[in-house]
């Protein structure tokens, strides 16, 4: 426990609430939209919006600064415990934490009867692929390339381009399981659970280069690291 307490004061109060923070903001925009007269239909689709796909897009940049902005990795890189060990114990911290808001939310959602998403059993697919693959795009992004900027322009593009050209995926049957918000911006449709599926195994490749990266964790330092 010792070490867990130590792991989550070097994630940062700021990165530990990138999950919080997003929830409380699309509450707040929900709640303001009531305010301007919007109907109870549109205020469940702001919050269900805010569920599938601004959490994923908090988690993503928060991981995204896990791996880019650490201090002191050459001191990391001296110790016993591989720094991959480290990476891991942290990103860990900050999923579970990403998880159990994210199930607190839809459980405030449901009681006030404002879910209108799949059965809440169901739920964890509408939040959980897309958080993952964003984050592993961004985490492997980092990786490879050291640089904060790069990683975040990654993920929020591939963000941006799904919320700009959603009508394109919808309309090819391939491209539809590739696609991240699939309740909220093209309402469901039959199969959209296998699909979720699918996208979670295209994350193994992003998954298996962070592994192959951090075999060598020489490479993540920089001259400033030097």
């Amino acid at each position: 426990m010792e070490m867990w307490r130590h792991e989550a004061g070097r994630l940062g109060w700021a990165t530990g609430c990138a999950p919080v923070v997003a929830v409380v903001a699309v509450g707040a925009v929900a709640v303001l939209a009531a305010g301007d007269g919007a109907g109870r239909p549109q205020v469940s689709l702001v919050l269900l919006t805010g569920l599938e796909a601004l959490l994923p897009l908090a988690v993503a940049m928060a991981a995204t600064s896990v791996v880019a902005t650490d201090r002191a990795r050459e001191l990391h890189l001296s110790l016993p415990t591989r720094y991959a060990t480290v990476l891991g114990r942290r990103l860990a911290l900050l999923a579970g934490a990403t998880a159990v808001v994210a199930v607190v939310f839809t459980g405030v959602l449901w009681a006030a009867g404002l879910w209108s998403g799949p059965p809440v059993a169901a739920s964890p697919l509408l939040w959980a692929p897309a958080t993952a693959w964003l984050g592993a795009l961004a985490v492997f992004v980092a990786l490879l390339t050291r640089s904060l900027l790069l990683a975040t322009t990654a993920a929020g593009g591939v963000w941006l381009a799904h919320q700009l050209f959603a009508s394109g995926f919808a309309a090819h049957a391939w491209a539809r399981p590739l696609y991240l918000f699939p309740v909220s911006r093209l309402d469901a449709y039959p199969g959209w659970m296998t699909d979720r599926l699918l996208l979670t195994a295209t994350i193994v490749p992003f998954a298996v280069g962070v592994v192959i990266l951090l075999r060598r964790p020489e490479r993540m330092l920089t001259e400033e690291d030097m």
